[in-house]
């Protein structure tokens, strides 16, 4: 997960209440086990010495159902929501924590996929384009002439006329579906395109766009944009094929930084203590957390996030007093977040002590 974009919530002044609870609602008493849960953890926070006025920020929140499964991650402070995220798939246990940094290493492992993709389905009229670029979401669509857009049969030269009108028509709305998906893919820096509809109209379109989109292009023999078509269909497709696109980025870090391992002077470092002096120095690519136990041991951190050291004394000698002890899942996410390095949760890699890195240099 590239943690950048939260950089500034680690330098709100804490302490935060962070919160991941079970937020489906799938069955018929969801609302009231949804209360029930957010009971429980308000009241772990309570006797962890969250204030009031905080968790009164969190309680409309914290109450709002998800369609279906999924769940919820809640950041508050000084009685301000600060994050508030709906997270794909619920967390294996609710959590509440209150602590002098948010507790962020969850969402690395619990929010969807954060790659840039487009999703564009045609017919012979237009399209509709979707846009995600990490962070944010955008639709669109593109209309172009609506007719005459079918063959009639017949013959003669006036047949042969509507059938190369017919063709125009459809020839010109491809043009400008491809220069709208062509805008949008390098607008959001799209790695991933998918392209469903309608046979003819994906042909029309593939053959008008740019060199760059045929090269993250994806098609799908599915979609529609006519009234009741099966939309949860595609959807599931298009899903899979940006989990998987994922997936495969993932395994890229982590056989870099398997390589690099097994090098001499590589990128890449193991043990938390070298991790840490990596992170403190703001060169730190890739965070890999193997332990999800990480909780349990503890490091040194400042009142600048990205200053942690495994032994007090380290940040003493750099002239830092305001420091304290932090569990280490929450200091290190901390100091990720806060020098702009990505974060990755693995269960497939053996990591010493559990923690890992991929350095810049």
């Amino acid at each position: 997960m590239d943690m950048s974009a939260l950089g500034r919530l680690v330098r709100e002044r804490g302490p935060f209440a962070s919160v991941y609870l079970d937020a489906s609602h799938d069955t018929e008493d969801a609302a009231k086990a949804l209360e029930l849960r957010w009971r429980g953890l308000r009241e772990e926070l309570e006797r962890q010495g969250a204030d009031g006025d905080t968790l009164a920020a969190m309680d409309r929140a914290a109450l709002e159902p998800v369609v279906g499964k999924g769940g919820r991650a809640l950041i508050a402070a000084h009685g301000t929501l600060l994050l508030d995220r709906v997270l794909p798939r619920p967390p294996a246990a609710d959590t509440a924590r209150w602590s002098r940094l948010p507790n962020l290493l969850p969402l690395a492992g619990l929010l969807g996929p954060e790659l840039p993709y487009a999703v564009v389905v045609v017919d012979r009229a237009g399209a509709d384009l979707h846009g995600y670029d990490g962070h944010t979401e955008v639709d669109t669509e593109v209309r172009g002439d609506p007719h005459p857009l079918h063959k009639v049969r017949g013959g003669g030269w006036s047949h042969l006329r509507m059938q190369h009108k017919v063709e125009e028509t459809a020839h010109h709305n491809a043009k400008l579906v491809a220069e709208a998906v062509d805008r949008l893919v390098s607008t959001i820096n799209a790695r991933l395109l998918v392209l469903g509809g309608e046979v003819q109209a994906r042909s029309a379109v593939r053959e008008e766009l740019g060199t760059r989109c045929r090269d993250v292009l994806i098609e799908v023999d599915s979609g529609s944009l006519a009234d009741g078509a099966d939309d949860e269909s595609f959807d599931a497709k298009v899903r899979s094929l940006v989990a998987q696109y994922q997936a495969d980025l993932d395994n890229d870090v982590v056989e870099e930084f398997t390589a690099e391992s097994g090098r001499d002077q590589g990128r890449a470092v193991q043990g938390l203590e070298r991790v840490v002096e990596a992170l403190r120095e703001a060169n730190v690519a890739t965070l890999l957390v193997a332990d999800r136990a990480l909780a349990r041991r503890t490091v040194w951190t400042a009142d600048d996030p990205a200053q942690v050291a495994t032994r007090e004394a380290d940040l003493r000698a750099l002239g830092l007093d305001d420091v304290a002890e932090l569990p280490a899942d929450e200091a290190l996410a901390g100091a990720a977040t806060a020098t702009g390095a990505q974060v990755l949760v693995t269960d497939d890699t053996k990591l010493w002590e559990g923690v890992g890195a991929l350095l810049r240099h």
